[in-house]
């Protein structure tokens, strides 16, 4: 059999017959969605800094997603996480560094559509 004759078969026979032995429940996906302004925001542990959940529970363990929220010249001082963290910057300019002292001169300068990712465990700050 060519490629095309085995995609074709595939497709007109195989495929269909896949789709259908899934359940409906599972072709049903659900979505949590949240904005910063669907959101309830709370002080952080830091001055000038404001947290808000959006899915999940930060204080257990599992995936969680949340929002922060830094006034100008506000700092996370060095702290910890048993958890791997994904940052992503929204707006606005943060330094994060990696290490247990605040050295803004060895701190990244993250931009909007910047990434981090601190692992678990390792001391950070911002």
């Amino acid at each position: 059999m060519s490629h095309r004759t085995i995609a074709a078969a595939f497709t007109a026979f195989l495929l269909p017959a896949f789709l259908g032995s899934i359940p409906a429940a599972a072709q049903q996906i659900d979505a949590t969605a949240a904005t910063p302004e669907s959101v309830k925001w709370n002080p952080a542990p830091f001055p000038g800094i404001t947290i808000a959940v959006a899915a999940g529970n930060l204080t257990a363990t599992g995936m969680y997603a949340i929002f922060v929220k830094f006034a100008p010249g506000a700092k996370a001082l060095p702290h910890t996480h048993p958890d791997q963290r994904i940052v992503t910057v929204l707006s606005g300019t943060i330094r994060v560094g990696i290490g247990p002292e605040n050295n803004e001169g060895k701190a990244a300068v993250l931009r909007p559509g910047s990434v981090v990712i601190i692992p678990g465990d390792a001391p950070h700050y911002g």
